[in-house]
């Protein structure tokens, strides 16, 4: 009878402690619903944007990508399909004749892999939250160095016309 109360007894305690540890975790945000800050390290300069302001691929990817800015895993496991899909399109569709060259693609194809990756993450039930956001991370510095090529092709272009004019000048003399 004894051994009896003293089980009952450490039953009952045993089951008051967890409750307080479960409805902790219940009122807890979960990880995957947790917004956080990611950025884009490298613009558009006003040399090259005026030129990318008539490629519509890429200002739909640029304006995707502002959503990736503040945003939580689940959200970016959710869009990473249009976001995939819009790079795709850009990839497809170099307008500006003075990036269809080599490097400019290589930049495109890493992005494009870094978006691929997300897409696929989003058929892994156990990915973690922490793995979303670095893929997330690779996806705007991929975007950045996207951004810093097309601004060095259009700066390396002004260069090129401003020893053009000047030895022109030269030239008439």
């Amino acid at each position: 009878m004894r051994n009896s109360f003293l089980i009952l007894f450490i039953i009952l305690f045993s089951s008051c402690v967890d409750a307080p540890v479960n409805r902790v975790q219940k009122n807890k945000k979960p990880e995957i619903n947790t917004v956080k800050k990611h950025s884009i390290k490298s613009g558009l300069e006003k040399s090259a944007k005026d030129t990318i302001d008539s490629w519509k691929e890429y200002i739909s990817v640029a304006d995707d990508l502002k959503k990736f800015t503040s945003i939580s895993a689940n959200e970016a496991l959710n869009n990473a399909l249009q976001l995939a899909s819009l790079i795709k399109q850009m990839k497809d569709s170099i307008r500006p004749l003075d990036l269809i060259n080599p490097s400019f693609r290589t930049r495109v194809n890493v992005l494009e892999n870094e978006a691929l990756r997300l897409k696929d993450m989003t058929f892994i039930s156990s990915i973690t939250p922490i793995e979303v956001h670095q893929q997330v991370d690779k996806i705007m510095a991929a975007f950045s160095a996207t951004n810093s090529k097309i601004n060095t092709v259009y700066s390396q272009l002004e260069v090129e016309k401003e020893i053009q004019i000047n030895s022109n000048g030269t030239n008439n003399y």
